[in-house]
């Protein structure tokens, strides 16, 4: 038993460790026209691309890698693979090559349902020095995915049902903004909580109903510790559908708050 700990918390390490790595990698990225330079020089890590190149270079520590990401996921989490391509180069790559990339490291996870992978591409801007070398050009994240709340790469849509500004009763909305309250106090980051409806109804009331979805999330967080002046709630009513409105499953997805972590 105290072996299986001991190899439990070493794999533990391993994917904390990993991710740490890319996540300080991608909080400098962005879109190109804002991007600076990025150059990772990672020789060794679990996953790495040749340039313009979709066919992974697998290093040592990536089985054990896969295997733990593979036991993360359940019913209420997706496994996210992001690939990110430089497009400033002569040759630039492309969008395809980074489609190519997360699409086979989806093909490694064959114990995860096809619909249980979240693909995102990223444009980034390198240095020269990428063209020569072998780098990270894609992360792993295990990301929750409930009737409720659903993980993106840089935000997490939190669910309303119709015409609804109450907050939902419901254990594991609680314990996501309970875990989100305590990173942000914690990291000293501030929270951007933006609200959204259907189309049903005029616009200026769609706008006003947006904006009690994410006061209400935020008044959430305040009770929770966190500074309000550390979170900004605003409304953009039924400007931004995600999906068409004309039907009832639409409308749902566009019925949110979306909740944004930044520095």
């Amino acid at each position: 038993m105290r072996a299986f700990l001991m190899a439990f918390l070493f794999l533990l390490w391993l994917i904390l460790g990993y991710q740490f790595y890319i996540d300080h990698q991608r909080c400098c990225e962005s879109e190109i026209d804002h991007a600076s330079p990025l150059s990772t020089h990672q020789h060794t890590a679990p996953i790495l691309f040749a340039y313009n190149s979709s066919v992974p270079i697998l290093g040592p520590s990536w089985p054990a890698l896969r295997d733990s990401l593979v036991l993360l996921v359940s019913d209420s989490t997706s496994l996210e693979i992001t690939a990110w391509y430089c497009a400033n180069l002569t040759p630039p790559e492309t969008e395809m090559i980074a489609l190519a990339r997360a699409g086979a490291i989806k093909k490694m996870f064959n114990g995860i349902p096809a619909e249980q992978c979240i693909i995102v591409t990223k444009r980034v801007v390198c240095d020269s020095a990428r063209m020569a070398e072998n780098e990270v050009a894609a992360s792993l994240a295990i990301r929750m995915q409930t009737e409720n709340i659903k993980e993106e790469d840089d935000k997490t849509l939190i669910y309303f049902p119709f015409n609804s500004t109450k907050k939902l009763d419901n254990e594991s909305i609680e314990l996501y903004l309970t875990k989100i309250a305590q990173n942000v106090i914690k990291s000293g980051k501030s929270i951007v909580l933006t609200g959204h409806t259907d189309a049903i109804g005029d616009e200026s009331s769609n706008l006003l109903l947006g904006q009690q979805r994410a006061d209400i999330i935020k008044s959430y967080l305040i009770n929770l510790g966190v500074d309000k002046d550390k979170i900004q709630a605003l409304s953009k009513g039924e400007n931004m559908p995600l999906a068409d409105n004309t039907s009832e499953s639409g409308r749902a997805k566009n019925r949110r708050t979306e909740l944004q972590i930044i520095h």
